[in-house]
């Protein structure tokens, strides 16, 4: 199987930590946050890694990894990214963002799951959420589950915890049928502005504003719910805090490192 990691973007939330290197290149617990992605991913025996680039792409020429450049990158988002490694995406792929840290147990979960759309969801997110800010709707998106552990509502900016179930954690699998539906989805978008997306762009989507385009053609979307075992590190307050964490030995709180210590560092 293959992955697909998206760090074509500036990462200015994280500014200056991103001043002179990409988000994805930040130092965490004494490693890049890249660095302990693709560890979990080759504790699952996947070496076929592609990084979508653009923000100093020259700086994530990184060992046994191979890129595919935005050269949108200044004014896309993560789906545009995406459709850059779309010859990379046939055959099925896993995706994901570049600013996360799983443990290999979520990433074999989605691995084994049978469906042709697969979405990592956090059953726990409020715990990480507390954490990360003083209001967790701050930051939060809705995401609702059917009985069939189906996705039928994301991306909306929710009023009450309430209308999450879980939170998208931008990790993802896609057969080739899931591929086909994507690209599918994403030429219908270049017709016609999506009321639901509001005021932006197309090329400024969200990957739960595709996720949302795939619920609304009929496409199954099925969740693979976790609990816990991940960080995303977005802001400076995010990295402030974690890394405070890591600092003091407790960042076991929300994922265990220990398993990826020595992959992280060759």
């Amino acid at each position: 199987m293959r992955a697909i990691i998206l760090a074509a973007g500036r990462g200015s939330r994280l500014h200056p930590y991103t001043a002179e290197c990409p988000k994805c290149l930040t130092e965490f617990s004494w490693s890049p946050l890249i660095e302990w992605q693709l560890a979990a991913l080759r504790l699952c025996g996947i070496e076929d890694i592609v990084i979508v680039t653009g923000f100093m792409s020259e700086k994530l020429s990184l060992p046994g990894t191979r890129q595919v450049w935005n050269e949108h990158w200044a004014d896309t988002n993560m789906v545009e990214s995406m459709f850059c490694a779309l010859s990379d995406l046939r055959n099925g792929a896993i995706v994901s963002y570049s600013d996360i840290v799983y443990e290999p147990r979520i990433l074999r979960a989605l691995i084994d799951s049978p469906h042709d759309v697969s979405v990592a969801v956090d059953r726990e997110w409020q715990k990480l959420w507390n954490f990360r800010f003083d209001d967790p709707l701050e930051d939060a998106e809705s995401l609702k589950l059917n009985d069939d552990e189906e996705i039928e509502e994301v991306g909306n900016r929710p009023q009450t915890v309430e209308e999450i179930d879980a939170q998208f954690m931008g990790l993802m699998k896609f057969s080739n049928v899931g591929v086909e539906a994507l690209a599918s989805a994403r030429d219908g978008w270049r017709e016609v502005e999506r009321k639901w997306m509001g005021e932006r762009p197309v090329r400024k989507a969200y990957m739960t504003d595709l996720l949302m385009e795939l619920i609304l053609r009929g496409v199954t979307v099925n969740a693979v719910p976790v609990d816990g075992g991940w960080i995303e590190i977005d802001t400076v307050a995010d990295y402030q805090r974690l890394q405070a964490l890591a600092e003091e030995g407790n960042i076991a709180r929300f994922i265990d490192l220990e398993g990826l210590q020595g992959f992280s560092d060759e």
